[in-house]
């Protein structure tokens, strides 16, 4: 992988590189235009953009909608597709954010949709939002609140099969009501492990997801120790996404990302086409 600084050494164009996890205006919560997110990849040097954006069924705050017509949105990934294709590639995504009483109705969105890559994302827990509702830790301890939230995510990656990807294993993190919002490997060791054994069996994949750094926790999602567990447990495929929802946020701290998986042991990052893994080296 090729970095190359500016003159001012204040950003980065990546080359080699694609942003794997990257939202636009069909997401509720995110207002950015999908042609403009594109032409910042290209900005940045990036060989392509996979957008994902959030399709959760009967999500728990009225607030958002989290839903929309596939076959609309695929036929406006086509034009994207076509009409940056002589600069970077254009990847048809979704992040689908799973619930044990939508495990159907999410099988059928996949099943019709012609995604290249799906991320399997766990946005809610017990019927609560983790992001707008603080319904969800009331009573809980930090401990408790994250072990239900990866119990959770094994239910979920155990009964949803139709994914490549575990979306953020610790969006947690970004909203408990707790001082140190660490979620160390060691704390948690036996449920992550169920985790990362799971998607390895599956032939699935996690990400390197770059938002922990905007959330201002100081680490990816996941950290860093669950990153190298998974690497020791034999994980190979792992992708890197900066859950962008802003136009100045893609691929926002990639370098640090680049890094950490080196160290971790990761010679290669994926990307998926066509809901297969295609690798890159670091």
């Amino acid at each position: 992988m090729c970095w190359t600084f500016n003159v001012q050494g204040a950003r980065m164009k990546l080359h080699n590189v694609i942003d794997c996890h990257v939202h636009c205006d069909y997401s509720d919560d995110c207002s950015a235009k999908a042609y403009l997110e594109v032409e910042r990849a290209i900005e940045l040097g990036l060989q392509g953009i996979t957008f994902t954006d959030h399709y959760d069924i009967d999500y728990p705050n009225p607030k958002y909608k989290f839903e929309f017509d596939v076959a609309e949105r695929r036929t406006f990934m086509q034009e994207l597709q076509h009409r940056y294709k002589d600069k970077l590639t254009v990847f048809h995504g979704i992040e689908i954010g799973i619930a044990p009483h939508v495990v159907q109705q999410s099988l059928e969105v996949i099943k019709n949709g012609y995604f290249d890559c799906v991320i399997c994302s766990t946005h809610a827990v017990d019927g609560f939002s983790l992001c707008s509702q603080s319904e969800f830790f009331e009573g809980k301890t930090q401990v408790q609140a994250y072990r239900r939230y990866l119990e959770e995510i094994y239910y979920d990656i155990s009964n949803f099969p139709d994914y490549d990807i575990v979306g953020h294993i610790g969006y947690v993190r970004r909203y408990g009501p707790y001082g140190n919002r660490s979620m160390p490997y060691s704390r948690y060791s036996d449920i992550l492990d169920m985790i990362l054994k799971k998607v390895i069996e599956d032939g699935k994949g996690i990400e390197i997801n770059t938002s922990g750094f905007a959330y201002k926790l100081g680490t990816p999602i996941p950290e860093i120790d669950i990153i190298t567990r998974y690497r020791s447990l034999g994980g190979e495929i792992i992708t890197m996404g900066s859950d962008a929802h802003k136009v100045e946020r893609i691929a926002d701290c990639f370098e640090s990302a680049a890094l950490i998986l080196k160290q971790a042991g990761f010679q290669y990052i994926a990307h998926f086409k066509n809901r297969k893994p295609v690798f890159e080296s670091l």
